[in-house]
């Protein structure tokens, strides 16, 4: 009996061990860009600089971004002279939107700069100042908001204040800003967040959220591992949630 229990507890160790070293091997896909969130109030530490990153967000990250940021096929790397710096990518080659007679193109075409209003749990209005960015030829971009930063896939549309993404389907509404579906996710934390894209899935608009979350295997061996959660931009409910088979022995 004591001999099964041993055992038992060594095979526990063993894969708490196995499940430590295959987290640690999913690497960050920029380890040069932190988790550290930044702005004007939350300054970085020595040697790192505050960046918004597209899709990302402002992160704390190493100087010289467009050394390892990687932007989108047929789009070059840039940095907008603002604080917090903005790294942008600019749309290459002939399918460039013109800009002048001389055919050069921009860094990130604004395409729209204004509010939109939603209602909160009351049915009472509420305004948001949001910013839509073109930033590759056809409907993909990004939109911003106060404090999140998505990317998007379909064209996105104003109308009387309000935001409508079209679709397969025709135009779907978005009642739920990026923080408000960063809130109901499995990673409720801004700090916590690698990506936010909104798109098209089953001819409606949704939130894809991938974010790290930090825990203990048989509360001994501290873990990150990543999960995906998808929201509906419409109602603001979580279709799905996405995490590594074992994360069940984390807490």
């Amino acid at each position: 009996m004591i001999k099964n229990k041993i055992i038992f507890s060594i095979l526990l160790v063993l894969l708490g061990l196995f499940l430590v070293s295959m987290t640690n091997a999913q690497v960050s896909e920029y380890p040069q860009i932190t988790e550290q969130f930044c702005d004007a109030i939350n300054r970085c530490a020595e040697g790192l600089e505050c960046f918004r990153f597209p899709g990302i967000g402002l992160r704390c990250a190493q100087l010289n971004p467009c050394s390892y940021f990687k932007c989108p096929q047929k789009t070059q790397c840039g940095i907008a002279e603002s604080y917090p710096c903005q790294v942008m990518c600019s749309c290459v080659g002939s399918e460039c939107p013109a800009t002048s007679e001389n055919e050069q193109t921009v860094l990130y075409d604004v395409l729209t700069q204004t509010v939109i209003k939603t209602a909160d749990q009351n049915e009472q209005p509420v305004s948001h100042n949001i910013s839509l960015w073109k930033t590759t030829p056809g409907n993909k971009g990004i939109l911003e908001t106060t404090f999140a930063s998505v990317e998007y896939s379909n064209e996105l549309i104003v109308e009387e204040s309000k935001l409508f993404m079209e679709t397969s389907a025709g135009k779907e509404p978005i009642n739920i800003i990026p923080e408000d579906a960063i809130a109901v996710s499995e990673t409720p934390n801004t700090e916590s967040i690698k990506n936010i894209e909104l798109k098209e899935e089953s001819e409606k608009p949704v939130y894809s959220i991938k974010g790290i979350k930090r825990a203990r295997i048989l509360f001994l061996f501290p873990v990150s591992f990543e999960i995906e959660t998808k929201v509906s931009a419409e109602t603001g409910q979580v279709i799905s949630v996405k995490k590594p088979w074992w994360s069940f022995l984390a807490w």
